[in-house]
């Protein structure tokens, strides 16, 4: 996309459009992933006999999905950093996103799980895609105004293009290689990896969690990703308030991934609904300070990149992201499945044997404190962005004409 250079650019217009061209399909396509053929299943010698087809149909959607998703997802966030070009800016603005997009996350959950979802009518899930896309658009209507550039950004853009910042962009192994061998923007998308594994392999063990851990009906799920929300929109004035206390991205990443590991080691043990709502809480304190801490963190990554190479390409750099993304997604179905296998989970039964609802605890919380811990200790000792050398970047920015 870095390589195509559209009509609108000559309006000083880069990422707007290509978001107008992304969001129709994008929510579209989520809806496609349910229309499955209803010839296809309805009974198990039905879905037995179309197992392959199900199994394209799926492929084929999901991936038309993630390329749409990706398409509008990229050049949404590619904005943030030259929108934002202050720290402090970018700190404050991503207050508001971390209880918005936590707060979308939950609900996104909650609601069609209550309104729509039947676990076993196959037509109740169109009913919440469909819903959710009549909601996403409407949603989108609202931040067009935020997501169109404006005088601001354009008059960047210019800039860029008379310093000769626009350069041909490399071929796309050639980046790949680049952009593997950068152990700064490599240690701080594995951290990311981390943390959005963690978040949510939560939020998939839920139905596992209340049905089998405490014995309680789908509605509990509500009550425990309920704990998890209110600890993130406490915590985000703290986490803002600290962030321009202390000045330091990389100390407040350090932070949240520490308490985000020390969340997961009770739910080991613990039995109960009042006590896995507690446990949620500070789960949702620390997740809340990963997802507050991550956007200014990406944007110091970006701003060095952008000093040491002379460009402000920083979509290539989203793209990664994006594929660690869902690289975690893939990761948190085999952690599932391999756990279930390992340890003797019955698809379907009203209850687990002891050593099936440890399997549970394998995937809730076990796999991801290991995994925490690791990303948290890799980003503790090879990430070196300290609050001197982004100052010293920030400056050098400004006489390149990059932010």
């Amino acid at each position: 996309m870095e390589k195509i250079h559209m009509p609108w650019e000559k309006k000083g217009l880069k990422r707007f459009p290509w978001i107008i061209i992304g969001v129709v399909p994008w929510l579209i396509s989520f809806l496609f992933i349910y229309l499955v053929p209803t010839d296809w299943y309805g009974s198990t010698s039905v879905v037995q006999a179309h197992q392959f087809q199900i199994f394209a149909w799926y492929v084929v959607t999901l991936c038309i999905y993630d390329t749409c998703f990706t398409l509008y997802d990229v050049n949404i966030i590619s904005l943030y950093p030259d929108k934002f070009t202050d720290i402090k800016e970018r700190r404050t603005v991503q207050g508001f996103g971390t209880i918005l997009g936590i707060t979308g996350l939950v609900l996104a959950f909650i609601i069609p799980s209550l309104l729509f979802i039947d676990t076993f009518v196959a037509e109740t899930y169109i009913q919440a895609a469909t819903f959710s896309i009549v909601v996403g658009l409407a949603l989108f209507l609202l931040v067009i105004p935020g997501v169109r550039e404006n005088r601001k950004v354009k008059e960047l853009y210019a800039k860029r293009k008379e310093a000769g910042e626009e350069q041909e962009v490399e071929p796309f192994f050639k980046s790949t290689g680049r952009v593997l061998r950068d152990r700064t923007f490599m240690m701080k998308v594995i951290f990311f990896f981390g943390y959005q594994v963690g978040g949510i392999m939560i939020q998939t063990s839920a139905l596992y969690i209340s049905t089998y851990i405490l014995g309680m009906s789908d509605e509990a799920i509500i009550y425990l990703l309920g704990g998890m929300l209110l600890g993130a929109l406490v915590s985000t004035p703290l986490w803002t308030f600290f962030a321009h206390k202390i000045n330091d991205n990389r100390k407040m990443s350090i932070v949240a991934g520490i308490i985000l590991f020390l969340t997961f080691l009770p739910m080991i043990f613990i039995w109960g609904l009042i006590p896995w709502i507690i446990a949620l809480f500070f789960f949702g304190i620390g997740i809340g300070g990963h997802w507050y801490v991550d956007p200014p963190t990406m944007g110091d990554v970006l701003d060095d990149i952008a000093v040491r190479t002379g460009k402000s390409q920083q979509a290539i750099y989203y793209g990664f992201q994006s594929f660690f993304i869902k690289f975690g997604q893939t990761f948190i179905s085999v952690t599932i499945a391999l756990s279930h296998i390992m340890t003797g989970y019955v698809e379907g039964a009203s209850t687990q044997s002891p050593f099936a609802v440890f399997g549970i605890r394998i995937h809730t919380a076990i796999v991801p404190a290991i995994l925490v811990l690791i990303t948290v200790l890799l980003f503790w000792k090879y990430y070196d962005l300290t609050p001197d050398k982004i100052a010293k970047n920030k400056e050098k920015l400004a006489e390149m004409n990059l932010r």
